[in-house]
């Protein structure tokens, strides 16, 4: 019996410990919220544990501003000798240091300490027997946790704006008036640049190893070759390159960017640049490498079926949301109507522009001069922005922005004529078609299954687009068709049939593979492709599978599951609940199709559109600048892996601009005449 009263001992004395520790912190509590001692801003009750019971063991107070540790037995004593005689290397006398020169012992380092609290606060006040909690000071008392905790978090919004923020905004007088407000001392640039920035990046670095090595197999994605973007006092535009790559989990890596010079890659540099990146990025298993889906530009998609001839395990396609832009070009160079129409509106862009309606600029959705733009893109922007103000301001708009010009009949009549606006609103109709595909391309990362269901719905949007304007139908799906061959790839019938997203229920209530939606060219390609991608042993049993899942199919349970669907709070679509599972059945589920299966767990994972970056350029040309130190390059190009990296991570790729619409929208409630005095 006697044994037991140790126990009961220290059972008591740690609910004594923990206790005192909670009567403390709540006198703390109390104190920063003005009704207690002023040395409680200073320190914080610690209380410690048995690593084995997880009972109280003792009760600590920690200085804040120095971290030591002080019996917890008499607080303001421990005030009086630690903070008042001057113990503390960082605390500030108030009759020595308020003037803020620090002491002595103070570390010259980064991040400074804040300032003293007032001589007057520790000053009781008259005909009371408590002391006065201090005035708040200047700025607030941050501990060096705090501290280091605010910068980690700044220096990563430094890297992630990668150029649309400039370094040498730490170095402006309200930045730093800002931080010091906040409590947080001045930081310089090598903060930023240095170590700090060199442990991000191996940081980086080393998870997007581990996450290519745990991929069975990834996509490469590359983008921006051959499309130019112009610097400042030049006529020569850079050419950049990026390359991505996307892994079976729906995420993706990035990986580098390449600048190309002035002029665009010949054919050769473009195979031997996304080869040797294949087998840099697989270690020399580029049988993991599943295909490439790409925008090579003007070197057209003989680089991709070259490459694609010589590897016959990959599928190399060419981006989609590049496909319809090409088609809008289409529209805009080969029906005559089109052409005359945005012409048109050419004129009427240029008009305005050279009357410096300023007040304006906030409606186009095209807000860059006209001249920097090769002609096609320049016609359609002038139809939509011309479209655009038309539908906000009416008639007023060409009363007031247009004038009757005696200069320029021609264009006066025109816009007086209802022909011209019945005109602009039927192409106007015909852009918005396609910028309403882009947007579902760019939102639901669309894979190669889906590139056959997306040109039947363009088809069949144009064709109700012809029939509601009472357009000749046959002029515009020429050039639809045209397109369509341009970029049809084989793949794209094979995994079609093998994406469990696509069965079709019958009579009987089995789910079966689409084959009835595919012409006789395109069942052909089927074949050929699953023969391409096995090897010649079992091209056979790969064949034999084809059959079975064109009679059997799947599972109706299954299939439901794979194809469910919930509406996005958001955008209100209807979207798939698990977008993984279409391949997640073919390598869990059907486990008898042994060839087929392996066959199409890579086809369905293909996406088919690249990732389109919206590039800082002046900071791009900083990268790859050959007027650079080598070190100010390199580190530059490390900034921009970090700020790629996150932008990644959450699926960000927008422009910065696009992040505010209500400084680049029209306000519903103010009047053309507001607009034009703006």
């Amino acid at each position: 019996m006697a044994a037991t009263f140790p126990a009961q001992e220290d059972d008591l004395f740690s609910r004594n410990l923990q206790k005192r520790y909670n009567g403390l912190v709540m006198v703390r509590k109390r104190a920063i919220r003005g009704k207690g001692a002023w040395y409680w801003y200073h320190l914080e009750p610690i209380l410690f544990q048995n690593q084995d019971t997880g009972t109280a063991k003792a009760v600590k107070l920690r200085c804040g501003l120095c971290s030591a540790l002080f019996s917890a037995s008499n607080p303001s004593r421990t005030a009086t000798e630690h903070l008042k005689r001057g113990s503390c290397p960082n605390f500030r006398h108030p009759e020595v240091n308020y003037n803020g020169i620090r002491p002595k012992s103070a570390k010259h380092n980064l991040l400074a300490l804040p300032p003293p609290l007032a001589p007057l606060a520790m000053v009781p006040a008259f005909c009371s027997s408590e002391p006065v909690f201090p005035s708040q000071p200047d700025r607030p008392q941050l501990t060096q946790s705090q501290i280091d905790t605010a910068f980690d978090l700044l220096s990563e919004w430094f890297y992630e704006s990668c150029g649309h923020v400039s370094l040498s905004t730490i170095d402006h007088p309200k930045f730093k008036a800002f931080l010091n407000h906040l409590g947080l001392p001045r930081i310089n640039r090598s903060y930023l640049t240095g170590a700090k920035l060199d442990a991000k990046y191996e940081e980086i670095m080393v998870q997007t190893k581990s996450k290519l090595q745990d991929a069975m197999f990834f996509q490469l994605s590359t983008d921006g070759w051959g499309k130019g973007k112009k610097r400042n006092n030049s006529d020569s535009p850079d050419v950049f390159a990026s390359i991505s790559l996307n892994l079976p989990n729906g995420s993706s890596l990035f990986h580098k960017v390449l600048f190309l010079g002035t002029s665009s890659p010949s054919s050769d540099y473009i195979k031997d640049i996304l080869w040797s990146t294949i087998i840099e990025t697989s270690g020399y298993d580029v049988f993991r490498c599943a295909g490439i889906v790409a925008d090579v530009g003007n070197v057209n998609n003989v680089v991709l079926q070259e490459l694609e001839t010589r590897h016959h395990w990959m599928v190399i396609v060419s981006c989609q949301s590049t496909a319809l832009h090409k088609l809008l070009r289409d529209f805009s160079k080969d029906l005559p109507l089109f052409a005359t129409t945005a012409s048109i509106c050419l004129k009427i862009i240029q008009k305005f522009e050279s009357h410096h309606y300023n007040g304006l600029n906030i409606c186009l959705t095209q807000q860059r001069p006209y001249s920097s733009l090769d002609q096609a893109s320049a016609t359609i922007s002038a139809v939509e922005n011309v479209a655009r103000l038309f539908y906000k301001f009416g008639h007023t708009f060409t009363e007031k922005v247009i004038p009757v010009d005696p200069s320029d009949r021609e264009l006066s009549d025109v816009v007086q004529e209802s022909k011209f606006w019945k005109d602009l609103d039927c192409f106007a109709n015909l852009i918005s078609i396609i910028r309403e595909l882009l947007q579902d391309i760019k939102e639901d990362r669309l894979c190669l299954g889906q590139c056959l269901p997306l040109w039947k719905e363009l088809k069949s949007r144009i064709t109700g687009w012809c029939s509601r304007f009472e357009i000749d139908d046959k002029p515009v799906m020429e050039l639809v068709n045209r397109r369509f061959t341009k970029n049809y790839h084989a793949a794209w019938a094979a995994s079609y049939v093998l994406d469990p997203l696509f069965l079709v229920e019958d009579s009987c209530g089995r789910y079966l593979p689409p084959f009835k939606f595919l012409t006789p060219e395109q069942e052909k390609d089927v074949v050929k492709t699953i023969t391409r991608l096995t090897r010649d042993e079992e091209a056979h049993v790969a064949l034999m599978e084809l059959m079975k899942w064109r009679t059997e199919g799947l599972d109706p349970v299954y299939a439901q599951a794979v194809q469910a669907k919930e509406r996005d709070p958001i955008s209100g679509k209807m979207r798939v609940v698990n977008p993984r599972g279409n391949r997640l059945i073919w390598e869990t589920y059907l486990s008898e199709f042994k060839v087929l299966r392996r066959v199409a767990a890579r086809l369905v994972f293909l996406q088919a559109t690249t990732t389109k970056f919206n590039w800082n350029h002046s900071f791009l040309s900083l990268v790859c600048s050959k007027r650079r130190s080598n070190e100010t390059i390199e580190k530059a190009q490390k900034v921009l892996f970090v700020s790629l990296h996150q932008r990644f991570e959450r699926d960000d790729f927008s422009d910065e601009e696009e992040k505010d619409p209500e400084l680049s929208s029209c306000e519903n409630d103010m009047s053309l005449d507001q607009y034009l005095t703006f």
